[in-house]
């Protein structure tokens, strides 16, 4: 933990309280950066080229968000302010992902990117082999998945076996060139059957890679509950020996939260290879046209009324069934926020959320959606700030900074080491077993990647909201990623883009 006085760092952050969630490291020290690595952590005083302040200040790795669908600009940089270094698409993913990894590259990125293997798009695919033409924009992948909303055969129809090969072989490319994983969104395609989800897993088991599941149903009412969505799951993961993380276990666990940690807890404690993330939110947001919010039955299967569903391009919360079903009808792949929980009112809704936030082992994710225009338009531009009218979640600008604010520093439930832990090191040790590059991130140490955050405990917060959700979060000071300043004294360097690949080798 000490160094050499002669040596001098490219970067030294001083005097800082740093925090290693691995080590359990929680001490003023002093953290010397060469190139693109930590070169030094030290109890004595470091020199270097520049040297940073951090007195008063948290030093710790930089949040890695294992489930954000803003893989582009104008999201890498809010979700920067959040304190977010690694920013990976898992699961809904890419296809074909070689593309996904070239276009980020020669566009440039903020943060570190990556991305699973779509199959929700493979299984686009298999029904309509003629929408393969994939266009040149940062968003491609939730415009394709959004435009898809359109068609119904792939959403409700089981895949014949000439349709799962398909499928299957499509995914197989996509983890040749180096996906991360596989991204299952059967929450999207509830009809899919049980042999193709089989099939999937066990391809996923074959390469030793992680899937990141989206539950195949979104409701609290038997047969279909979601409660029926995780014992399957879990079957799955004891039957392939697939590793299935759920995605958002919060949102497509509605008011029943309760009862799917406790059954995916018992799943865990038998050994099986499950992870689960969430985010610091009880409002979800997807598709309005998404098999999940379709209005014959949405009010019983989630316990919302229609007020809880508002249109995010334009604010409007809605009133009746009818008015819903215009906007599906109108345009399905709009965005809709539906705030399935009122944690800030109702003390029960708080404990249910606070049970997938803090569920040991877990980690946080944001789940956030890239922003659109005033038009609907996913935003692609490098303009800094967002442009006037830019919309999204929240989410997107502030869950990592909610965590740290409301669960941290006002309620006290959970330390900074612990959620640093949730929010670091935790997504990197999901990642790391297929991914080894990744056991370089999520710590302070020396010879890991200089991924780090530096921010103040008595200030740091989220300041989004659905009436401003560009609106950046507050107390990160410095963002450094692979060792360079992206944000300093809370101002953005717009022209920087440190972002680098993760990505598995690409088998030939």
């Amino acid at each position: 933990m000490t160094a050499k006085q002669k040596d001098t760092y490219d970067i030294v952050l001083a005097n800082g309280r740093v925090i290693d969630p691995e080590t359990y490291l929680d001490g003023q020290m002093h953290v010397g950066i060469t190139g693109d690595r930590i070169a030094a952590v030290s109890e004595t005083p470091l020199e270097g080229k520049e040297v940073i302040d951090a007195s008063g200040l948290i030093v710790s790795p930089g949040f890695i968000d294992l489930h954000s669908h803003g893989a582009n600009i104008p999201s890498n940089r809010l979700a920067a302010f959040d304190g977010v270094t690694t920013s990976l698409e898992l699961e809904y993913g890419s296809l074909p992902i070689s593309k996904f990894y070239d276009y980020c590259a020669k566009e440039g990125r903020p943060l570190n990117y990556g991305a699973s293997v779509a199959w929700g798009a493979a299984r686009v695919l298999a029904w309509h082999p003629d929408l393969a033409v994939s266009a040149d924009t940062s968003c491609y992948d939730l415009w394709f998945f959004a435009t898809s909303m359109k068609y119904g055969d792939w959403v409700h129809n089981v895949a014949n076996k000439e349709q799962v090969g398909q499928i299957l072989a499509q995914v197989e490319a996509g983890l040749k060139e180096g996906g991360l994983g596989i991204g299952i969104t059967h929450g999207y395609a509830p009809g899919a059957g049980t042999k193709e989800l089989t099939a999937l897993c066990q391809l996923a088991a074959e390469y030793d890679v992680p899937t990141y599941t989206h539950v195949q149903n979104f409701s609290v009412l038997d047969p279909t509950s979601s409660i029926d969505s995780y014992v399957k799951l879990i079957g799955l993961a004891a039957t392939t020996g697939a590793h299935m993380h759920i995605c958002h276990i919060n949102s497509t666990s509605s008011r029943d939260i309760d009862k799917a940690v406790v059954l995916v807890q018992k799943a865990i404690d038998q050994g099986l290879p499950i992870t689960l993330g969430a985010y610091t939110w009880g409002v979800a947001e997807s598709a309005i046209g998404a098999a999940e919010w379709n209005p014959k039955d949405v009010q019983d299967r989630l316990g919302v009324d229609w007020s809880d569903f508002k249109l995010v391009r334009t604010g409007h919360d809605f009133s009746t069934k009818e008015e819903l079903e215009k906007a599906i009808a109108d345009n399905p792949g709009d965005l809709v926020a539906v705030h399935y929980l009122h944690d800030e009112t109702d003390s029960h809704d708080r404990s249910l959320l606070d049970l997938s936030v803090l569920f040991p082992g877990g980690v946080i994710e944001t789940d956030s959606v890239p922003y659109t225009t005033p038009e609907g338009a996913f935003l692609t531009s490098k303009e800094w700030p967002l442009p006037e009218g830019s919309a999204s979640h929240p989410r997107g600008a502030g869950t990592y900074t909610r965590f740290l604010r409301k669960w941290v520093r006002e309620r006290g439930v959970i330390s900074f080491m612990e959620a640093i832990r949730k929010s670091s090191l935790r997504p990197a040790q999901i990642l790391e077993k297929s991914t080894p590059m990744m056991k370089k991130k999520g710590r302070i140490q020396v010879g890991m990647d200089a991924d780090i955050i530096v921010f103040d405990p008595e200030t740091v917060a989220d300041r989004a909201t659905f009436e401003n959700s560009t609106q950046t979060a507050a107390g990160m000071k410095h963002v450094l990623v692979n060792g360079t300043l992206l944000i300093r004294d809370e101002q953005l360097d717009t022209e920087a883009f440190p972002g680098r690949p993760v990505r598995r080798p690409v088998i030939s």
